[in-house]
């Protein structure tokens, strides 16, 4: 067990100095030189070049720091959602028996990337779109588990001794209820990271990227871009697929 927490740790500092070097040594893979094309792993550039003469180590850098730009405060305010729907449903049982309790399950119901691609397809592309189509696939299953976790603590003697001292449902769910939830709210936030990544990567290998004019492209739009000559230039295939796999191993969180 030590020697896989040594192996899991080394890998995300590799990746994470990988990374860095790649943000702060290179500029962002945004312009092409297909003179370039296809040029191989050397000293210059670790990583080679792709099709369009695009530096590959460039690419796994900024397409890394632009899927974490994107999922993690796209996590936060789905979490924020999550608890104000909490908030509304503690302080009104009616909406939340007929309300917020039947929405909340046709949206558990539905696959979140159904929901996201729905909301793409009708808001168009862009950073809005993508963390509204996020939100909207997820926010469900984290009100769930916030409200089990309000139902459970709402019955502890602190909470109905404030209510039998007259203080409002509002005044209890900010001052007893939701530091309570803090600590569900912060295993949510890290279970629920690699999923959006892969989400992210999901959007870009079907061509739904933002912000490419200063990123360059994502990891999955590197991966659908390269995977259609992976014989010619393997490693432009490889490195975005390791740069998932190693954003997911890092803003995953520790396992216990």
């Amino acid at each position: 067990m030590k020697n896989l927490n040594l192996l899991r740790y080394g890998t995300i500092s590799l990746y994470l100095i990988l990374v860095i070097f790649g943000i702060l040594f290179k500029s962002a893979p945004t312009e092409l030189n297909l003179k370039e094309s296809f040029l191989p792993p050397s000293l210059d550039f670790p990583f080679g070049k792709d099709r369009l003469g695009r530096d590959v180590f460039s690419m796994f850098a900024y397409g890394s720091l632009a899927t974490f730009l994107f999922a993690f405060p796209a996590r936060v305010l789905t979490l924020v959602v999550a608890s104000l729907v909490g908030l509304a449903s503690y302080t009104s049982p009616f909406f939340k028996k007929n309300v917020f309790s039947p929405l909340s399950s046709v949206f558990v119901s539905l696959p979140s990337l159904l929901l996201a691609l729905l909301v793409v397809q009708v808001f168009g592309a862009g950073p809005v779109p993508l963390f509204l189509a996020i939100i909207l696939g997820d926010w469900a299953q984290a009100y769930e588990t916030v409200r089990a976790k309000i139902d459970e603590v709402s019955t502890s003697g602190y909470a109905l001794a404030a209510s039998c001292f007259g203080s409002s449902r509002s005044y209890i769910f900010r001052a007893h209820l939701l530091p309570q939830a803090f600590q569900i709210l912060r295993v949510l936030l890290f279970t629920g990271l690699p999923a959006v990544v892969m989400t992210l990567a999901i959007f870009g290998f079907l061509g739904i990227s933002a912000a490419g004019e200063v990123f360059g492209p994502g990891l999955g739009e590197q991966i659908a871009f390269s995977k259609d000559y992976a014989q010619n230039a393997p490693w432009s295939l490889v490195f975005p697929t390791l740069g998932i796999l190693g954003l997911v191993m890092t803003v995953g969180g520790k396992r216990s």
